[in-house]
């Protein structure tokens, strides 16, 4: 039977008030969440929502509704937050099937949240960039600084990116926007599962431990660092920080862990390293199951303003030290 328009609207959950910017997203976000080696299995059920998917897509970039609006068209619909510590630029692709560094377009800019089905993850973390970068600017002008600062910004800006991301995601509110639950437990508690993985090509040690675990072994949170979780093997040595297909999972899983609300399995799934006996680089494919919380829902990010402040503070401080020890 040949797919007609509603049918495919309706497959990937778009109104006519989307846009093609908006389409994009959802397209991605479904085609992420059910293509075959996203979801893990190569079920035929799988296989042939996938592709339906991909043909729900195409047909609807021939629409008229689907075309992305110009810029003086669009109007941001998104939650503002006027406690953030200050505003961030909103960027659109120009066009929706090109990806590239510089074909974005600033939409608006205000103290809007990021919402997972507006508004691309790439491009929120730009804005974030972005907005890190304007605060440290201005804290350089009021000091007077012309030289080359990049090597004593670096950190600063690291922590400042991280607080920024932080005040402008809240997980409660974007992760059923990413990902369904796998299940619900009796205690009404949902749990999720994700891929996820760690590598490694420089640390050899590291290298090593991770070429040396096995299928259905556990590994478990050593630490949690700028967002980043540290996981070790069950003798405690380190395996690097854990990644996920979508960096936006880090903004939406580990403040839950950060506040003690959920609780997390990590069980190896598959093992690779290069072929040779000089070990070269190593990866493990992880299964990442979190149970939240009854009271998840409730949760929101801490106030991290004080912590901003401290940050542009200490980098006044420190381009002063730098100005008054001559090297800039």
């Amino acid at each position: 039977m040949k797919m007609d328009i509603e049918e495919a609207k309706r497959i990937l959950g778009i109104t006519d008030e989307d846009d093609g910017r908006t389409a994009k997203i959802k397209f991605r976000r479904l085609i992420g969440r059910y293509h075959p080696d996203a979801a893990g299995t190569d079920s035929k059920e799988h296989q042939e929502f996938a592709q339906r998917i991909n043909a729900a897509y195409s047909l609807l970039k021939s629409e008229e509704f689907f075309l992305t609006k110009a810029v003086a068209e669009v109007v941001w619909r998104e939650c503002v937050n006027e406690s953030v510590f200050t505003a961030r630029n909103i960027y659109a692709p120009y066009h929706m099937d090109i990806d590239s560094e510089g074909l974005y377009q600033k939409v608006t800019n205000g103290k809007y949240m990021w919402d997972p089905n507006e508004e691309e993850f790439p491009l929120f973390l730009r804005s974030i960039y972005h907005a890190a970068r304007d605060l440290l600017d201005a804290v350089e002008a009021e000091c007077n600084v012309t030289g080359n600062t990049e090597a004593l910004r670096i950190s600063s800006q690291e922590r400042l990116f991280h607080c920024l991301a932080m005040q402008f995601v809240e997980p409660a509110d974007c992760l059923p926007k990413i990902a369904e639950p796998d299940k619900v437990d009796k205690e009404n508690r949902k749990i999720y599962r994700f891929r996820a993985y760690v590598g490694e090509k420089q640390n050899l040690e590291i290298m090593r431990r991770i070429a040396s675990l096995r299928v259905a072994e556990s590994v478990y949170p050593a630490a949690l660092r700028n967002g980043r979780l540290i996981i070790a093997d069950k003798s405690g040595g380190s395996l690097g920080h854990l990644s996920f297909a979508e960096d936006e999972l880090y903004y939406c899983l580990f403040p839950y862990m950060s506040a003690h609300m959920a609780q997390v399995r990590l069980t190896v799934k598959n093992v690779r390293r290069n072929k040779g006996n000089y070990l070269r680089h190593a990866k493990a494919e992880i299964e990442f199951l979190i149970r939240l919380n009854q009271d998840a829902e409730n949760y929101r990010n801490p106030d991290m303003n004080k912590r901003i402040e401290k940050i542009l503070s200490d980098y006044r401080n420190q381009l002063r030290g730098a100005v008054y020890a001559g090297r800039l």
